[in-house]
């Protein structure tokens, strides 16, 4: 082998390029692609190459590569994936619970008509809440609730709660009592209620004298204003008869006229 064979074959694995056919007499092979030049200086590449040693790989790590969340030099960082917004799952007063949100639709009908915008029952099972949108835009929204299994000869009570526009908590109280036909069920509007409001309800329980002890004038006044047909109406009337305040029992009075 001559110098100048040595020399280019040297040079072919310094810049790790194959063999020529003519050296196939070189002191070794030619290293594989990527190896023997990654991750090493040029004074130790220079000095496999000619003497026909095969420098090993050198890991990322010691190369000190990048991680995968990384930016390159002069890119923008890159924010953290921020998780979506959670309803509240706590926080809530004992035997309350939330309803699903409202979606977000335009106008039903021209004439006015309705549709069960919400449907949802207690965790227990014993009564079913149907939120309904009424009209154009902006909607106006009911709810009916009907209670399943339960004792209803006498007045059960659940109460409805959300934020109206102007942040206040509203609170209605639902009463049903035993129907002729079918389960009892009752009927309210949800005034002021917003497609954006957060709605919790609470399941049914008996009515009785030491009820009206937890509810306040405002209201029961509110809650029997929005009593939209006669079988919630009726149910106020027997609920009038179970309690033994009759500061309440005269406010039920005056809005049943």
């Amino acid at each position: 082998m001559t110098t100048g064979s040595v020399v280019r074959s040297s040079w072919r694995s310094f810049i790790g390029r194959s063999p020529s056919p003519s050296s196939s007499l070189s002191l070794s092979p030619a290293p594989g692609r990527g190896r023997g030049r990654d991750g090493h200086t040029l004074r130790q590449r220079f000095w496999a190459s000619f003497t026909g040693l095969d420098l090993p790989p050198v890991r990322s790590a010691r190369l000190g590569a990048a991680p995968a969340h990384a930016t390159t030099p002069g890119s923008p960082p890159v924010a953290p994936r921020q998780p979506p917004p959670r309803r509240r799952t706590g926080g809530l007063p004992s035997g309350r619970f939330l309803l699903p949100r409202l979606p977000q639709v335009g106008g039903l009908t021209a004439d006015g008509g309705d549709a069960v915008l919400v449907e949802a029952s207690s965790p227990d099972g014993s009564a079913t809440f149907l939120v309904r949108g009424h009209g154009t835009t902006p909607l106006a929204y009911s709810l009916e609730l009907v209670v399943h299994g339960r004792d209803a000869t006498r007045p059960l009570m659940t109460s409805v709660g959300y934020a109206g526009p102007d942040g206040v908590e509203r609170l209605l109280l639902v009463p049903v009592v035993r129907a002729r036909i079918g389960p009892p069920a009752s009927y309210v509007r949800l005034p002021d209620l917003s497609a954006e409001a957060e709605l919790t309800a609470s399941a049914p329980v008996p009515v009785s004298p030491e009820s009206a002890s937890a509810w306040d004038a405002a209201t029961v006044a509110a809650s029997v204003r929005a009593a939209l047909n006669e079988a919630t109406r009726e149910a106020w009337r027997q609920v009038r008869e179970s309690v033994a305040d009759d500061g309440l029992g005269a406010v039920i009075d005056r809005e049943l006229r």
